[in-house]
Formats: structure tokens, sequence, C-alpha cells
């Protein structure tokens, strides 16, 4: 068990190329220009925490660099007035958030092939769950178009059906989503692929949708209900922006139900009610995707030849509160890696297969 939480940890740790081996490089040295540069980025939910960080990155660096939040609050409609705004403001560079929003203001490459819909302004995407299935990026580690660049953010699912099977046993993973969300579709689509490969089933549940495509309310105790009588072990949720946003609705049925959440958001452990995260921290995507964006900003980087960065570190976070409640204490293994939340003085007992094990709070 140890080995195999080691080899998860390393396989993380290599992954990167670019990503923030020079993530300071940058800091000790004056912008090449006085000249303030502007940078449109258009997000799909408020300016939250890679916004956040990508504008402090900038800030706390001194760089002249001025940044326009453009919000399209999760409403498809908008996207199109955003993107009209951006080409004839002209900025120096666009930054998209999200799937929903990179393919609006970016275009397929089936749909302008190296180009994009922006023209000339170069153009960086961040939290794109999957580039290359949503036919935003030509290669995993390029993007293909020359005024393109982008971070790549998303733990690959099998990292995450691993990390799960340190904690429990899996062998049925629930999914809850809606199909109109395109990267939800994608991400459910990655872990069928994997589920033969990995011996688990898949077992999905999906929002019942309005005459907008959005998910009526109130549904998350009856799908709740279905995955249970399907004897699922675990709920995951890969990307999903309803989810996300109703994180503690939905953690709380999953709960109520006997079903603890694996989730690839950290916020849902550090912040909700999920049981254990696998994530790259979003404040951190945002400062690396800051980082990449001085090099085109004031180094003269081409967008299209510089690699999809990533970082070289992601996060384990374990609610200890939720895992009380559902008494599923983390093996000791686990524990070398992870963030724990809520947690309380802790002693280690053995479980009945000789495992050391976590048990929070209690007492002899």
């Amino acid at each position: 068990m140890k080995r195999c939480i080691l080899a998860i940890s390393m396989s993380l740790s290599l992954m990167s190329g670019d990503a923030f081996a020079d993530q300071y490089q940058n800091e000790s040295l004056d912008a090449q220009s006085t000249e303030t540069k502007t940078v449109f980025m258009a997000v799909w939910r408020g300016c939250e925490e890679a916004c956040q960080g990508f504008k402090d990155y900038l800030a706390n660096n001194e760089y002249p660099a001025e940044v326009i939040v453009k919000n399209a609050n999760r409403d498809r409609s908008q996207l199109e007035a955003i993107l009209s705004e951006a080409k004839e403001m002209q900025p120096d560079l666009v930054v998209t958030w999200g799937t929903s929003v990179s393919k609006a203001l970016l275009g397929t490459r089936a749909e302008y092939g190296e180009a994009t819909k922006l023209g000339d302004i170069p153009a960086l995407f961040m939290i794109v769950a999957d580039p290359l299935g949503a036919d935003i990026v030509e290669q995993h580690d390029k993007t293909g178009r020359p005024m393109l660049a982008g971070i790549r953010n998303r733990i690959s699912e099998d990292v995450q059906i691993r990390a799960m099977r340190e904690y429990f046993p899996v062998e049925k993973v629930g999914v809850v989503y809606s199909d109109a969300e395109l990267n939800s579709n994608l991400n459910t689509q990655k872990l069928k692929q994997l589920a033969a490969e990995m011996d688990f089933e898949v077992v999905e549940s999906l929002y019942l949708l309005d005459e907008e495509g959005k998910p009526l309310p109130d549904q998350f105790d009856v799908r709740m209900q279905q995955l249970v009588s399907e004897d699922v072990d675990v709920v995951y949720v890969g990307s999903s922006s309803y989810n996300l946003a109703n994180t503690d609705a939905f953690t709380q049925a999953a709960i109520e139900h006997g079903l603890p959440v694996a989730s690839a958001y950290d916020s849902m452990v550090t912040k909700s009610s999920a049981l254990i995260s696998v994530s790259n921290k979003y404040y951190r995507v945002g400062q690396l995707a800051a980082n990449q964006a001085v090099k085109i900003l004031f180094d003269g980087a081409v967008p299209g030849e510089m690699p999809i960065a990533e970082l070289s570190h992601f996060s384990i976070s374990i609610n200890m509160a939720v895992a009380r409640e559902m008494a599923l204490y983390p093996p000791i293994q686990l524990l070398r890696f992870a963030n724990l939340v809520n947690a309380t003085p802790v002693v280690t007992r053995t479980d009945s297969e000789g495992n050391g094990r976590i048990m929070d709070g209690e007492t002899k």
C-alpha cells in the first residue's frame, strides 16, 4: 500500500514540463516594458480562486497589467456579448476560464482550425476539464493554434480512482450530473473508458432539466436514492459546475444516504462535506496561468509555441468531520500526503486487517 501511495505522488510530481519550475523566475526581474498591458478575463462563475490567484500574481510581482474581469454568471446567453466586447476592446491578452467560456470565445479546432474566434488577439485558457476532448487543442501538451496557450489543471481519473481505493474498496462509482454540461459529459466518458481497465462500474444518475437546459430544483435526494439502490460505493464529482455551485446540498444528501463523496474540487472538502479530494488548488492554477501570461505579455513568447503548462504537485484533502460521521477513518499511509480538514487530536489503532488507521478524536 505504501508503494502505491508513493507511486501516485511521484507520478504527479514528474508529469510537469513547464509547470512551476520557473514559477518565480520572473519575480526578481523588472518588467521589460513599463507600458501597462490589458488582460481581458472571461469567467463563468465570478472571480473565484483561480481568477484571484491570477490577479494576485501580477499585483504582488508589480507587473504593469490591468485585469478586466467579465462574468457570464453561468449564463451561456451572455457569452456572445462577452466575445464581441473582447474583440472590440482588442486587449493584449484574453484569458478564458472554463470549458463553456473557452469554447464560446475561442471556438473549436473543427470550426476554426489553427485560428480562434479572437483573430490575432493572444489567448490563454485555464480550468478546462478536458481541452483535448473539447476540441480546443491539438494534443495533450500543445494547442496547435499559434495564438493560443493553455493551462492543464485536471488530475487524471486513474489517479482519482487509485486514491479512493487507498481509502476504501471501490467497485461501483456513482456520478450525478447534467448532460447539458459538456465538461461533465466528457468526464463521465473518461470514467467509462477507464472502468474496464481498472475493474469498476460507472453508475449514472442524470438531473432532469427545464426548458432552458438547467437542472430542476430539489433533485439531490432522489439522485442519491437511485445510487443507493444500485449499491454504489462512492459518489464522484469530477467536473460539474452545478454540483460545485450546490456543494452543501449535494454532499449532505449523499451523507444522509450513507454515500461518501470524492471530488476533483478541493473546495468540496475544505469548505463543504465531501470526504476526499485529489486536486490542484485553483488559486495555484491561477498563479501558474499568470506566470504564463507574463511570458506572453512581457517576454514576447508566442502562445502556440508554449507547451500547455501544469502544476507539478497535487493535493489530497480529507474532511475528518465527515470521516467521523461516516466511520470511514483513513489509513495512516494515506495521511502522509493528506491535508486534514476539521481534524482533532488523533490516536492510531490497528484495524481488523492489521492496517494502521487514524481514529480521529477517539480516546481509550
